[in-house]
């Protein structure tokens, strides 16, 4: 499964970018892209996980480690009905 993690700061500015630049994938996570963005969100993290399970404690891993605010959606390739 495939999934987009959105992501704004709130606090550890600095901390938080270093943190994602250095970011590995627990077991079970693939970790395609990290995105720094301009705009309503600072950051975005494409992964794929076994699971939406995984998936949550990947990103609330995450989201505790940066106190960055998160929204994690399921993406779905446009050639996949």
């Amino acid at each position: 499964m495939l999934f987009v993690t959105l992501l704004v700061p709130k606090g550890k500015g600095e901390e938080a970018v270093s943190y994602l630049r250095k970011l590995k994938a627990p077991k079970g996570i693939t970790i395609r892209d990290i995105y720094f963005t301009f705009g309503r969100y600072d950051g975005i993290i494409v992964f794929e996980a076994p699971s939406i399970k995984e998936a949550m404690d990947f990103a609330m891993k995450v989201g505790f480690a940066t106190h960055y605010t998160m929204e994690t959606l399921t993406a779905v390739r446009a050639e996949e009905p």
